[in-house]
């Protein structure tokens, strides 16, 4: 006789959206509490991810560089480091 109950589906639900900028924060601790913009600070470059600094200031991932850098000049950008 087996007394275990059936298998239920689990779902789990990960925020990873600030996730490359925690990152950075934790390999560079100057980064700590500072608006960081990770992505391709270019002509055409988008931002990957947006600390939680950063979004009071409406930064956020998917979002042309050029316009998060208007909305809060003051962020720190640093390229995303794909192999970390």
């Amino acid at each position: 006789m087996n007394n275990r109950m059936p298998a239920t589906p689990t779902i789990l639900h990960l925020d990873m959206d600030a996730f490359f900028a925690a990152i950075e924060q934790m390999d560079h601790p100057e980064l700590k509490g500072q608006p960081v913009l990770v992505g391709y600070d270019g002509p055409r470059g988008v931002v990957a991810t947006a600390s939680y600094e950063a979004r009071p200031f409406g930064c956020h991932s998917a979002q042309p560089m050029s316009v998060a850098k208007r909305l809060c000049p003051h962020a720190i950008i640093v390229p995303v480091r794909h192999e970390r």
